[in-house]
């Protein structure tokens, strides 16, 4: 007898509504063939009302991963103000679902536990998390998560709007997991910001957290404005900072792969400083971007192409985390790029748009990233003994 490892046709569907009310209707249709999802990726305006959503996925005994944003997709689009969700027939002996509060504000503390939970239950855990409240530094929770596993584990997914939320909890400050088993189903994707760097490196001089104090010995407002041409005079928000918008990220250069984009978001006049999209480190060297342009959706189309052609040559299902502000500065190139990805695969889609995302860059480490699309194919694996 011996082990010969085929591929299963794991069965997908995707399906939109406008109301609680129009997604209980195509669930059922969905169903009606005989098809029995046991996992349910969903998407929601945080204004929808996602108790109902998971009362009725409950019922029919589907695993929730819940996520509450601004924008959803599928393959049949970009939309507002609906729900989209990706149901998946995946064995359930292949995954685990996790949800952890931060109250206290120890994001890597719920990175590390939702770590020791998948190397409790598999001996190679792949992560597709997501967290809300976008004030949580994403890269602490990603950090908690390799402490516990290794720095090649897979990390996935994108941050939340308001609220994560699975069958019976949900968290306004809080990381949720789906957590699998990458033995048996098999996760390949990347994350890619497309945007192009310009100008001479420069250098972070002075930073705390994700504010930027001085760049190359001068404050960091005075040579942001210089780049960008930004007057960063607009009146101050209810936050007590104004803001910059995503047009003109910073792309931090590491030491392999590709660099790590940090959206510049708020500037503070009191002081002179820039808040990023992320953490940045005392001495990291960066360079600016262009404003994005077609090129930017050819390189993320490109990006799955290689990886169907190299590694993964069919999928049952794929999944996208597109950063908000890429809508923003794309404007409809934001949905050419998600649909894109969508058409060279050819399989159920769903995604949201994302505050922060979680993913390898090619030739890359697994990082937070801002302004960035992550996206995952998933297919699952049987052994068959022959």
């Amino acid at each position: 007898m011996s082990n010969i490892s085929t591929l299963k046709k794991m069965k997908g569907k995707s399906i939109k509504g406008k109301s609680t009310e129009e997604i209980k209707k195509v669930l059922l249709e969905s169903m009606a063939d005989g098809f029995k999802p046991t996992l349910a990726f969903v998407f929601i305006s945080s204004d929808l009302d996602r108790k109902f959503i998971s009362s009725i996925l409950d019922k029919e005994g589907i695993v929730i991963f819940g996520v509450t944003t601004v924008g959803v997709f599928n393959e049949d689009g970009v939309d507002t103000g609906s729900i989209v969700i990706l149901l998946l027939d995946m064995n359930p002996d292949y995954f685990k679902m996790a949800i952890k509060d931060y109250p206290d504000g120890s994001a890597i503390a719920s990175g590390r536990f939702v770590g020791s939970l998948g190397k409790a239950a598999f001996g190679q855990p792949a992560f597709i998390i997501s967290g809300s409240n976008m004030e949580a530094p994403g890269e602490l929770i990603m950090r908690g998560i390799l402490d516990e596993v290794n720095e090649k584990s897979t990390v996935i997914g994108g941050m939340a709007g308001d609220f994560v939320f699975t069958n019976h909890h949900e968290s306004h400050q809080g990381v949720l997991a789906l957590i699998i088993d990458e033995t048996k189903v098999t996760l390949a994707g990347e994350a890619v910001s497309g945007w192009k760097a310009v100008g001479t490196e420069k250098t972070i001089t002075e930073c705390e957290g994700p504010w930027i104090h001085a760049i190359d010995g001068q404050p960091a407002m005075d040579v942001v404005r210089k780049f960008t041409g930004i007057e960063l005079n607009d009146p101050l928000r209810d936050d007590g900072y104004s803001h910059v918008g995503t047009t003109f990220p910073i792309q931090i250069q590491q030491e392999k792969g590709r660099p790590v984009m940090r959206p510049l978001l708020k500037f503070n006049p009191e002081d002179g400083s820039i808040m990023c999209g992320g953490s940045v480190v005392k001495g990291s060297r960066f360079r600016f971007s262009l404003p994005p342009d077609f090129e930017v959706v050819d390189s993320v189309i490109d990006s799955a192409r290689e990886i169907k052609e190299n590694e993964l040559s069919d999928a049952d299902a794929l999944l996208v985390f597109s950063c908000i502000g890429r809508k923003v500065s794309l404007g409809p190139m934001a949905s050419s790029e998600v649909l894109g990805i969508q058409e060279v695969w050819g399989k159920p889609m769903a995604g949201f748009f994302s505050m922060g995302e979680f993913g390898k860059t090619k030739n890359g480490n697994t990082q937070f990233h801002g302004t960035t699309i992550s996206w995952v194919a998933l297919k699952e694996i049987l052994n068959v003994e022959c």
